[in-house]
């Protein structure tokens, strides 16, 4: 991200608002799940996975980002430490999400080797999750050319999870991998399936009951996990992933990466506000951004597309699939920017997470050590509203 996922995949996740909320055409493929008209949601009864995500070691956790993830790590002024894990056990997560760009510290030819003093740094983090008993996810972050030349840079993927699963084969159990993070267009979805078949079967030849976490496309759309994903029946070592960021005119409002729909802050969770909040000039342009305010100003909170119906559309999605597949799900990225109130974004964040847990979901809230951050590295200390949102 940024760095907040990506800006890409920030992007593309905001413009395909218009069709997940007004069901409009957009040129970007969607981020989520078209929304149908909101309707006040019911509770659901989850259906059970083959597994639980607490027996995984993968039922409340948050994402480490903007540090191995980064072009190099520190670029984006976040460097990992020790304290870092030591404070996320401390404040009751039981596991990290770890985005990694393998891509940027491995060759570009064949064999495709990665650097070692990148794995090392890897291990690292690794042994530091360990030893303060979390599990972690090692995920194949921001490997962008795969999306636009996945031809090209099919056998470097493979190769690259083939050395990673080698290399991390003899760690225990609550060490999990992700093939790939937000795959999206122009990546096609036999493309990514056969892809992603291909490197699930490089890991599995040194792993063969190692937890693997794949995702759909359209940057982990809920949509894409039920609609898309194809999984191995035989293989009972599969997690389901999704991100979640609706409505994202209030999770990213005023996020300098995003486009001008995006500047109007002062959105509220839930709607309706007290007193309507009009777009900014730039982005009452786009037709989708005045009828999302429109409803917005003017419906009540159970079907207001900055409320619970939003979130609850989301979550069933996601839901289907774990009800059609039995397998495991898990909401591995979800947050909200520090643009929005501090009480909304508490709101959202424990109404968005008792929504998964409902559900049976594991999640990862976003930490980007920036506007996404609920940790402050530097003082090394929680933002306790935000925290209390999540875990109380």
């Amino acid at each position: 991200m940024f760095a907040s996922s990506s800006v890409v995949a920030r992007l593309g996740a905001a413009l395909a608002a218009c069709a997940a909320l007004l069901g409009c055409a957009t040129s970007v493929p969607p981020a989520s799940s078209k929304v149908p008209a909101p309707a006040p949601a019911a509770v659901a009864v989850p259906s059970v996975p083959v597994v639980s995500m607490k027996s995984l070691g993968l039922e409340r956790g948050i994402n480490l980002g903007n540090a191995l993830d980064a072009p190099d790590e520190g670029d984006w002024g976040v460097v990992l430490t020790g304290s870092d894990f030591v404070a996320v056990k401390k404040a009751g997560f039981d596991h990290v999400r770890l985005p990694v760009r393998f891509s940027n510290h491995a060759m570009t030819t064949e064999p495709f080797s990665i650097n070692s003093t990148f794995m090392a740094r890897v291990d690292w983090a690794i042994d530091q999750a360990i030893s303060n008993g979390l599990s972690i996810i090692v995920d194949l972050h921001h490997y962008a050319v795969l999306m636009t030349e996945p031809e090209a840079n099919r056998a470097r993927f493979v190769a690259l999870w083939k050395q990673i699963a080698e290399h991390e084969r003899d760690r225990p159990p609550s060490v999990a991998f992700e093939l790939c993070n937000e795959p999206t267009a122009p990546l096609a979805v036999d493309e990514w399936n056969a892809i992603m078949t291909e490197a699930l079967r490089a890991v599995r030849a040194s792993n063969p009951t190692r937890t693997v976490v794949l995702e759909g496309l359209d940057w982990a759309s809920a949509k894409n996990l039920r609609d898309t994903l194809i999984i191995p029946e035989t293989d009972h070592h599969i997690v389901g992933s999704f991100h979640m960021y609706q409505p994202i005119l209030f999770t990213h409002q005023g996020a300098d990466f995003m486009p001008s729909e995006f500047e109007t802050t002062g959105v509220v969770f839930p709607g309706p506000p007290s007193q309507p909040l009009e777009p900014s000039a730039r982005a009452a342009e786009k037709g989708w951004v005045n009828e999302w305010f429109r409803r917005y100003n003017e419906e009540p909170a159970p079907r207001n597309p900055s409320g619970p119906a939003t979130i609850d559309n989301q979550l069933d999605v996601a839901h289907d699939f774990l009800e059609r597949t039995h397998v495991p799900v898990y909401m591995g990225e979800f947050g909200a920017i520090d643009h929005a109130d501090s009480t909304s974004r508490a709101a959202w964040i424990r109404m968005t997470r008792q929504g998964a847990e409902r559900r049976g979901f594991g999640w990862a809230y976003w930490d980007d050590g920036g506007r996404f951050k609920i940790y402050d590295r530097a003082s090394l200390t929680w933002n306790q509203v935000l925290l209390d949102a999540l875990l109380r």
